[in-house]
């Protein structure tokens, strides 16, 4: 991993006075040197700097994120009771952060170098002044980039129309991850928890049966036209009072209304 490091010569970034190491921080411009206190102008174009998240949830508070997450509306009723979740693992897992220039904006883009099962992680916001230098005593828990920042490039470049040179810094973060294997009705998931803001990602998961719901909604909507033309029939074809035709329409909105919620409720309860 000492090619992705901060600590080897080509990716220090010197005082153009006093070649003193200068303290970079991630999106900044001007940097002031600590030794001799000059101003320096930093082009980060061509260096690739090395960062890391410090983790700041601990095991207990991830499983508790992850358990609410679980019983949140996204997931099958009472996931969070039900779901056997075993003991997490943890991992520094590495990214590719680009700040890249796109007319008079600048947007981050966030892409994994290394192999990465949950997608959903790449949508992470990782604020600069949570970046901190990458520290060798990580070494244990981080996982070794296989993804070369020439792929990342070329990447975006193809799909994203995004050229080299509107890249304007590149850098290697590696996020703090707790990885958690589950299982329900005898399969086996995997939710991602952030070691640093406790958000919970997962690309595939028990989710919410759909069909009873739109279902219902179709049958709703169905009923609600037919009643809807009840004026119309009433006044067209029986010859009726058009406020008696409205009159109906009222009374039968409010009688459809009573099964449609009650199988709604009772949907909802159950899936």
């Amino acid at each position: 991993m000492d090619e992705f490091a901060t600590a080897t010569p080509e990716n220090q970034i010197l005082c153009h006075q006093c070649a003193a190491v200068l303290p970079i921080e991630q999106g900044s411009q001007f940097v002031t040197c600590e030794f001799c206190g000059a101003t320096n102008f930093v082009d980060k174009s061509g260096a690739v700097l090395h960062y890391a998240v410090r983790a700041t949830v601990e095991e207990t508070a991830a499983a508790a994120a992850l358990r609410r997450w679980m019983g949140g509306n996204a997931t099958v009723k009472d996931l969070d009771k039900k779901a056997a979740i075993e003991r997490p693992s943890f991992q520094m897992f590495p990214m590719w952060l680009m700040r890249v220039n796109q007319g008079s904006q600048e947007k981050v883009v966030l892409e994994p170098a290394a192999a990465l099962s949950i997608l959903d992680i790449t949508e992470l916001s990782i604020p600069a002044s949570d970046l901190e230098p990458y520290d060798h005593t990580m070494d244990g828990d981080a996982i070794v980039p296989t993804v070369p920042i020439e792929t990342v490039r070329k990447w975006l470049a193809n799909n994203q129309k995004i050229a080299a040179g509107q890249i304007k810094e590149s850098s290697l973060v590696h996020l703090p991850l707790f990885i958690f294997k589950y299982k329900f009705e005898g399969r086996e998931y995997t939710a991602v928890v952030d070691a640093a803001s406790s958000q919970v990602f997962a690309s595939i998961y028990p989710s919410k049966r759909e069909v009873p719901y739109v279902a219902i909604g179709s049958i709703g909507c169905a009923l609600y036209f037919c009643a809807a033309l009840i004026p119309a029939i009433s006044f067209f074809s029986l010859e009726l009072n058009l406020f008696v035709g409205i009159l109906v329409y009222i009374v039968v909105a409010i009688v459809l209304a009573v099964p449609i919620f009650g199988i709604a409720a009772y949907i909802s309860a159950r899936v």
